[in-house]
């Protein structure tokens, strides 16, 4: 589980800011919390962004999604030389200059069940060269909490050096060696295949997951074949009320022509967007999703690309959501109500809220919709504004003045938190 993931000078960003997923004591919850004992807290199942357009709500799902292909991609995806991609400040004279930072506090559960959970904090700087910094910290409680540091790497000049504590077994000096300035100590031990921090890096490579409301007809197709919880997405499809009855995949051949094309086009987006596998946009196409209807003369079976916004929105959503529920992962969702009816995005989000999510999975999403904070608790929900300088600053409502029980719509309408828009009357003259 993610407990709490901070930024520093990444786009709209620009002075440090954290997201906190640790439940505040003082919220009287209506749905119990993820224990968390060696911290003695708890996690919450979801974290809710609304603000202003343009307040920087989606850049801090951006920036979730940059820490994690830094450490997916750093290392088997990047030469020697090449810069790093990274977005930082742009409305100032000296941000561009500056470090761009991103860490986390999470959980990490290990293969075995039976294991005890682990606690760790990792996290990185970077300029367009060189991550000038990098460390990794485990957080123990025997009769007291305790933090250990496992490692921590700087770079300057070109010279990587790392430092290990003496819980760290494996060899790290070998992978020091390996690791380039342009990429991650992380991600060096991960492609050398280093037993103990190969758990740790796949905290982010399996368990985080970034969701976009519209994919193509064929990558839909992909994980629907690998899904898993089939009759369940049939169930929710049925319960909103869009007419899907059931689905079908079929079989999709390419000719030569459009096979070798997707190749050509798949080598260079990959280089260059430095996508991974799981977020490939131009994986090639080898299956097709069609939905099937019922309507006064019988079944009738459209394809993917026929149906409404709605439900394709709902079906991308969907599948990675359940899979994650069951498997107790992280979804992240810009934008999360776009396109859906209210009720659809209640029905997502009390997936995380409700008995269904046994396993600690969470929900990290911007929205507008002001009727889902009826469903939230306090230290579910963060505003997003923008000061004069144009930086982007993040704030839990547990700041404001609020009771547990009070009603939130009406209490964020009133303007009495801000995050709100503040809008005139969009009245302007044209001309003849």
């Amino acid at each position: 589980m993610l407990l709490r993931f901070g930024v520093e000078n990444h786009l709209s960003i620009r002075e440090r800011q954290e997201l906190v997923l640790t439940a505040a004591k003082r919220v009287k919850r209506s749905d119990p919390a993820v224990p968390v004992p060696i911290l003695k807290e708890a996690a919450v199942p979801v974290a809710i962004l609304y603000g202003a357009n343009a307040a920087g709500k989606s850049n801090l799902i951006h920036a979730i999604r940059a820490m994690r292909d830094h450490i997916v991609t750093s290392h088997k995806s990047r030469d020697a030389g090449d810069d790093i991609p990274r977005h930082p400040f742009l409305l100032d004279d000296s941000s561009a200059d500056k470090p761009t930072r991103f860490d986390s506090m999470f959980t990490v559960n290990g293969r075995d069940p039976s294991a005890p959970q682990e606690v760790y904090e990792y996290g990185f700087s970077c300029t367009d060269a060189e991550y000038t910094d990098e460390w990794l910290h485990r957080i123990v409680r025997h009769k007291r909490q305790m933090t250990q540091v496992l490692f921590h790497r700087t770079t300057e000049d070109g010279n990587v050096r790392v430092s290990f504590g003496s819980r760290l077994r494996g060899e790290n000096r070998t992978i020091a060696s390996l690791t380039r300035p342009n990429s991650l100590f992380l991600s060096a031990a991960a492609q050398n295949n280093h037993p103990q921090l190969g758990s740790v890096h796949r905290q982010f490579m399996e368990y985080w997951h970034l969701v976009r409301h519209i994919r193509t007809e064929h990558q839909l197709a992909e994980m629907f074949d690998r899904f898993e919880h089939h009759d369940v997405f049939m169930e929710l499809m049925r319960q909103a009320d869009l007419g899907v009855v059931d689905t079908a995949l079929d079989d999709y051949e390419m000719s030569k022509t459009e096979r070798e094309i997707y190749q050509e086009v798949y080598r260079v987006v990959t280089k260059v967007a430095g996508l991974t596998t799981e977020d490939d946009l131009l994986a090639l196409p080898r299956k097709r999703l069609r939905f099937t209807h019922v309507t006064v003369s019988g079944k009738h079976t459209l394809d993917y690309n026929r149906e409404s916004r709605g439900t394709q929105m709902l079906a991308a959503l969907a599948i990675p959501m359940l899979n994650a529920i069951s498997a107790g992962h992280l979804v992240v969702a810009d934008e999360l109500d776009s396109s859906l009816h209210h009720r659809l995005t209640e029905a997502l989000l009390k997936l995380f809220k409700g008995a269904t999510n046994r396993n600690g999975a969470q929900l990290i999403a911007t929205v507008h919709d002001t009727a889902l904070l009826r469903d939230l608790e306090l230290d579910e929900v963060w505003l997003a504004e923008k000061d004069a300088s144009g930086a982007s600053r993040f704030t839990p409502l547990t700041d404001f003045r609020i009771r547990s029980r009070e009603d939130l719509e009406k209490v964020y309408r009133e303007g009495r938190v801000g995050g709100a828009p503040v809008i005139g009357d969009l009245t302007v003259a044209l001309d003849a």
